[in-house]
């Protein structure tokens, strides 16, 4: 299952099929075409519906069998290892508990419960509609009719996980054996140490091993960097200090002082490495987090000394200011193959104004140079963006500005400059963002305006 992705689930829900009635005509049919089994389905099910949507609304429900893990995707009717699972256990709360624990573990299940719990502690109403707007937030690409959360909601509530869009949490310990305490210990890991315990996690053992192999190990698998002389203050004691490793140091050679690290009881549970896999796919919990914040708090947080939370806190703030314009956030720190290795800050999409997607630019610097403003340009044509927006706490300089124009006077491309005063503008009247756009696209307009 991708890590922004909930499993596929029309006409697979507790209100519509029988759980244990869709195991045993798996079973009776295994190694069956396809095509016999979605008649089957509709004989059970969907026979009552009009005549010509019955095998659409069956293929959709093997669709979904698939999707959930229950139906192996090989050619014809095969149960999966985990369905068979299923189909052994003969009572019916042990059998909705074990499909609950499948979900929540396997199947971004904890995504959607800790979405909930976001929206919850907001103060925002609950619905198919909210969780779905909360989850694109989290790099999510659902359209707001789509019924994935509904789906698995729905499941979630027959084994008492959920109770409409309430969450048992004692019921959730008691299925994955991670309290919501321990879950939001862990979201709050900085990347390093997120990525150095993930790292620590995949090598399967229970001894002490050096932190510098465990170290290496993170930055060969996941392309992490770490600063060295910081190593120990930035990620081994705060890990230590949350409970999630041990540490000891040995005395090796001339004296020198080698940690050494393994996992803690909490650690070495099982769910946590599915539960790390989860939260790899979504923005930051430091900037979703950010969420709760007035813009203004926001703003203090950017002159931080800390060059962590300077840097989050310049992102969730163009993430809040660029909402004010109804900008759908789509992804943060997009970065890899796509874009040869560079960074981009933040992407959104619209449907409703002039440019489709905006690709923003943070920048926590006294000077924004040419380079910089050239290299989003370079980005643009690889990530298909309409609008560059460089947000700046400084200023641009003047030869960054002239090329920008030149851009835009040969190009389709508009590019967009908040700087510092802006920004203050801004935090302190957030409607002043609407003068500032039409300010800056007034101007766009004139320079392509000039050339034609």
């Amino acid at each position: 299952m991708e890590s922004n992705e909930l499993p596929y689930g029309t006409q697979f829900t507790p209100n519509v099929v029988d759980l244990r009635v869709i195991l045993q005509l798996i079973k009776d049919n295994e190694g069956a075409e396809t095509s016999a089994f979605i008649d089957r389905l509709v004989a059970a099910f969907f026979s009552s519906n009009a005549a010509n949507s019955q095998k659409t609304m069956a293929g959709n429900c093997k669709n979904s069998l698939v999707a959930y893990g229950i139906l192996r995707t090989s050619g014809g009717i095969h149960i999966s290892e985990f369905g068979d699972y299923l189909y052994g256990i003969t009572d019916d709360i042990e059998l909705y508990d074990a499909f609950a624990r499948h979900i929540l573990k396997n199947l971004n299940g904890l995504v959607l419960i800790d979405t909930i719990r976001k929206l919850n502690r907001e103060g925002i109403r609950i619905t198919n509609e909210s969780v779905i707007d909360a989850l694109n937030k989290r790099g999510f690409n659902y359209k707001k009719t789509a019924n994935n959360p509904q789906s698995m909601k729905l499941w979630l509530e027959k084994a008492g996980v959920l109770a409409k869009w309430r969450i048992n949490e004692n019921k959730i310990n008691e299925l994955v054996d991670l309290s919501e305490g321990e879950m939001e210990l862990l979201k709050e890991l900085r990347p390093e140490q997120y990525y150095f315990l993930k790292a620590l996690c995949n090598t399967g053992s229970d001894e002490f091993q050096k932190a510098a192999d465990v170290r290496d190990l993170a930055t060969a698998t996941y392309g992490i960097t770490f600063q060295e002389k910081a190593f120990g203050t930035a990620v081994l004691n705060p890990l230590e200090e949350k409970g999630l490793i041990e540490k000891q140091r040995t005395t090796e050679g001339r004296g020198a002082k080698t940690p050494q690290v393994k996992l803690t009881e909490l650690t070495k549970r099982d769910i946590v490495i599915p539960f790390l896999e989860q939260m790899s796919g979504i923005i930051g919990e430091d900037v979703s987090r950010y969420y709760q914040k007035t813009l203004q708090e926001i703003r203090n947080d950017v002159n931080s000394t800390d060059t962590y939370v300077k840097g989050v806190a310049l992102e969730a703030l163009a993430i809040k200011i660029m909402s004010i314009i109804g900008l759908d956030f789509v992804q943060t720190r997009l970065k890899g193959s796509e874009t040869g290795g560079a960074e981009v800050d933040v992407l959104f999409d619209s449907s409703s104004l002039l440019y489709s997607r905006w690709q923003v630019q943070c920048k926590n610097t006294s000077k924004v140079s040419l380079d910089q403003v050239a290299k989003e340009v370079g980005l643009s044509h690889v990530l298909k963006t309409n609008a560059i927006v460089i947000m700046t706490t400084g200023t641009v300089s003047e030869n960054a500005r002239e090329y920008a124009n030149k851009i835009m006077r040969s190009m389709n491309l508009c590019i967009i400059i908040i700087e510092g005063s802006d920004i203050d503008d801004i935090v302190h009247e957030p409607t002043k963002i609407v003068s500032i756009f039409n300010r800056e696209s007034l101007a766009a307009k004139h320079i392509k305006v000039l050339e034609t």
